[in-house]
């Protein structure tokens, strides 16, 4: 039984139509990987084969011929290394040439080369085909790669090669584990007695019996109900591997290669990916904005248009930035790799690296956006953690919105942002609930707020501040409203604004300076609500005296209640400070003397009617001045 414990190498082949790849793979296994009818008949693969090499490996066979250059991105996508396969009676051909880019594109690093057929050529051809081969590889990955002569009839060199091989495999590096599971699919089919068998290899993560799975696009789950691995049924299966999966919830036919199989809740279908993209020098022109284009993510072939994000248009040769926007969703993840191909006729032009999988639509020659895309380019997990945080400003992030946003283990992310926030570039707002925010933000959210404080006192100069809600909308639609308590609860304690008890926030310098004439008004204003006693006017009556300009009463009114020199106690009723202030120093000294009140006596202690009497009541209810029992009133806590 297969050890998921153990490393596990993906072998791929790559070469021209009829350079023998097949037939080398027969050789080294004593398998055919040709598995259909078709290919059999024809003697041509036009589909992907897989085979098994010992325990530790498994080899995709891929089709040479260009009508077929899809299927061998598929297979090639996934691969750790290569055989390139040249025949000895042909010589470099196109497809030898097309194979190469694409595994160069698909960062590809190590892999040998065996010339087939030796035993239809002379030495002197022999030698020339690999001074040729020799030439082709100058600058690529295969430069220094081994190169042997094979014959898949005789089985010359068969031995040597699988020496090399062997070697080959124990120097190359496994898939790195992500943590979570991932299989793209590049087979899907049905067995009698079990259903729905899917099969690719898996990216990251590891799955056993029993699991939930989702399958993406389409988020239909799925239950495992079998594995695969080498076949063998195994109860696990992990990275690296070429998995079989028996999955229930889901047939045959809702399945199509480039689906993916994945850990539930990590991964999301996207149709915008922003990407590194690198033009070959064999493309032989520009390429424009707005290019239709086949795009091959792993399994998945998919139409979508280019937007070059930092120019206008890219030359052969060069890298740019750019968003894909997909015709249908992709499940992608940072880092993959991907082949792009003109539209019609296919040939391969380009390709890259992916940098942000679930991107929203951009616009070209944003800098904002170039930036982070290049810090995103390293690549490393770290990076990685830390934009994430950085690009979210209007709310801070759980451990779990971090790991769900880039597809990582929460253990490794928890790890990653200790690290973060000891170096201070992301802080920790609470620690019981786990939220992060990126310093950055914390100081660009410090000084949008200080730049609406002091346009907003410009423009309002008889207002004591700006309400919280205000505020709020004018930071961003969508800023969360206890990030916003948090951050103004520090500028409070660093004394750089002021918050009131009706939430309006100013800056800690601020104050109101009045003018004259209102200054005269707010006097008028005062006088009306102090002879009015516990019977005060409301907004109407204030208006009904002619004071002035209603626009001035109106202004006046506003700086009052503002300032706290009235106050609305409930109900639309609003009193005098100093009255409100005579009332609960009464009701205070009523309450020690006789321990409860009801409101018909509150009514009578203020010479009140019932109207003014129970909303000042409340109010003081509201400020634990008093407690509510029943019909009566007792004295609060702390004034007792």
């Amino acid at each position: 039984m297969p050890d998921i414990t153990k490393r596990h190498i993906v072998i791929g082949t790559a070469g021209h139509i009829d350079h023998g790849k097949s037939a080398l793979i027969m050789a080294l296994t004593g398998v055919d990987p040709d598995r259909l009818k078709e290919e059999k008949e024809r003697g041509m693969t036009t589909d992907l084969g897989f085979v098994f090499y010992g325990d530790d490996a498994t080899i995709i066979d891929v089709p040479g011929h260009e009508k077929f250059v899809r299927h061998m991105v598929a297979g090639a996508s996934t691969i750790d290394c290569v055989i390139l396969v040249v025949a000895a009676d042909d010589g470099v051909m196109p497809q030898t040439i097309e194979h190469l880019e694409i595994l160069k594109l698909l960062g590809i690093k190590k892999g040998i080369v065996a010339i087939t057929k030796k035993d239809l050529v002379t030495d002197d051809i022999l030698q020339v085909v690999s001074d040729d081969v020799r030439e082709l590889l100058h600058d690529s990955f295969l430069e220094n790669a081994p190169i042997i002569s094979v014959s898949n009839t005789t089985k010359d060199g068969i031995d040597e090669l699988k020496k090399i091989l062997d070697e080959l495999i124990s120097q190359t590096e496994a898939k790195a584990d992500r943590g979570v599971f991932r299989l793209p699919i590049d087979r899907s089919f049905t067995m009698k007695g079990f259903g729905t068998v899917v099969a690719g290899t898996t990216l990251s993560g590891k799955i056993k019996i029993g699991d939930t799975l989702e399958l993406l696009p389409s988020k239909k789950k799925v239950k495992v109900r079998g594995i695969e691995v080498h076949n063998k049924k195994v109860s696990e299966s992990g990275t690296g591997f070429r998995t079989a999966i028996n999955i229930v919830g889901v047939e045959k036919e809702e399945i199509t290669r480039g689906d993916v199989l994945a850990q539930p809740g990590f991964y999301e279908p996207s149709q915008y990916l922003n990407v590194s993209l690198y033009l070959l020098t064999s493309a032989g022109k520009p390429l424009k904005n707005f290019t239709r284009l086949r795009i091959h993510l792993a399994t998945k072939e998919v139409l979508g248009r280019v937007v070059l994000l930092d120019r206008k248009t890219l030359q052969p040769g060069e890298k740019a930035m750019a968003q894909f926007r997909l015709e249908t969703p992709v499940v992608g993840d940072v880092n993959d790799t991907y082949v792009i191909r003109t539209y019609s006729p296919p040939t391969t032009i380009g390709g890259g690296v992916i940098i942000e999988p679930k991107a929203e639509r951009a616009k070209g020659l944003d800098e904002e956006l170039i930036e982070h895309l290049h810090r995103l380019e390293i690549g490393d997990t770290m990076t990685m953690v830390e934009e994430n945080v950085r690009t979210n400003f209007d709310f801070a992030l759980k451990i779990d919105d971090i790991a769900h946003d880039l597809h990582l283990n929460p253990s490794e992310v928890k790890d990653l942002i200790k690290e973060l926030t000891k170096s201070g570039k992301v802080l920790c707002l609470d620690e019981k609930r786990g939220l992060y925010y990126h310093h950055t933000n914390f100081e660009k959210l410090q000084s949008s707020i200080k730049n609406i404080l002091e346009k907003y006192h410009k423009d309002h100069p008889t207002d004591v501040g700006i309400p919280q809600l205000v505020l709020l909308r004018n930071i961003s639609r969508g800023f969360d409203k206890s990030l916003l308590n948090y951050i103004l609860g520090k500028m409070v304690e660093q004394r750089v604004i002021k918050v009131d008890a009706e939430n309006k926030v100013s800056l800690f310098e601020f104050k109101v300076v009045l003018d004259k004439n209102l200054d005269e008004m707010v006097k008028k204003i005062e006088k009306v609500f102090l002879d009015a006693g516990y019977k005060p006017p409301d907004y109407n009556d204030l208006l009904a005296l002619k004071l002035g300009p209603d626009e001035l009463v109106k202004k006046a009114y506003r700086y009052m209640l503002d300032t706290g020199l009235l106050i609305l106690v409930g109900e639309s009723v609003v009193m005098h400070r100093n009255l409100v202030e005579q009332a609960r120093e009464k009701l205070i000294e009523f309450l020690k003397q006789k321990s409860e009140i009801r409101v018909a006596e509150f009514r009578d202690l203020l010479r009140a009617s019932r109207r003014f009497a129970l909303p000042l009541l409340v109010y003081f209810d509201t400020h634990n001045v008093t407690i509510k029992r029943g019909d009566v009133r007792i004295l609060g806590q702390k004034y007792r």
